[in-house]
């Protein structure tokens, strides 16, 4: 699966915008991670229409685009796949799905989010890919699959985070970022200037960003934190915080 270059994904987004302009109407497209949606609507703002964006259930990480007039609805054409094994004989986790996924060379565009469960996975793509997987996945590593087309949305059982708790001795990013990963205040401030962490799908480089309860921490290549809530304050005066932690090795989607 190939991932699309920054000028890339500019062009694909300004095409979109063009086309609903001429067009006059909805023009539904490929995907897109939810935290460039903004640069979705500086671009479509350009153009003088809307944007709007769907992952098949409120709480995905990626989204399929579709540019329309501001007085249109947009129209979505995303389906959901449904990936089955064996259980009984064999195991299958999210990466090696995902890995056998991208071994087809497929880009990444095409896709929204895989969710793995114990038995089942699903899959929200374009009808398209939708038809051409069926057909050509067949098998994720050594486990035979077996790839169908849904007519409804599936009931998603999506995967519980650990959840973790500790105090903090305040809200900012990379105190919060450094209790819930175990790692080191340092690391965590490394991590965010590096632009690896993005906040509500933005990217954030401020270490001194102040968290609230119900914000959620990305970590590229780490996995997510979400800020379940925030207690108290401790005898020495630190704030209790709760978090569930999505980490790589864990739980991930």
């Amino acid at each position: 699966m190939q991932e699309e270059t920054p000028d890339k994904l500019r062009l694909r987004l300004e095409s979109g915008a063009k086309a609903a302009q001429r067009r006059d109407m909805p023009v539904p497209g490929r995907f897109i991670s939810k935290d460039v949606f903004s640069q979705a609507v500086h671009i479509a703002r350009q153009y003088s229409v809307s944007v709007s964006i769907s992952g098949g259930y409120p709480e995905s990480e990626r989204g399929q685009l579709c540019f329309h007039p501001s007085d249109d609805e947009p129209i979505f054409t995303g389906v959901w796949l449904e990936i089955r094994w064996n259980s009984r004989f064999s195991s299958l986790t999210h990466p090696e799905l995902l890995g056998s996924l991208m071994g087809l060379g497929i880009d990444r565009s095409y896709f929204g989010d895989l969710i793995a469960g114990e038995t089942t996975a699903h899959l929200y793509t374009l009808p398209e890919m939708a038809q051409q997987l069926v057909v050509e996945w067949s098998q994720a590593g050594k486990v035979p699959i077996e790839v169908c087309m849904l007519q409804e949305p599936p009931v998603l059982s999506l995967p519980k985070g650990t959840m973790e708790e500790f105090t903090a001795a305040s809200l900012r990013l990379d105190v919060v970022l450094s209790g819930g990963m175990h790692i080191s205040r340092a690391r965590a401030a490394d991590i965010i200037r590096q632009g690896l962490v993005m906040v509500a799908h933005q990217e954030e480089t401020r270490i001194d960003r102040t968290l609230q309860a119900g914000d959620l921490i990305s970590i590229r290549g780490h996995g997510r934190i979400r800020v379940c809530s925030i207690g108290g304050q401790s005898r020495k005066g630190r704030t209790y915080v709760r978090t569930e932690c999505f980490l790589h090795g864990k739980n991930t989607r």
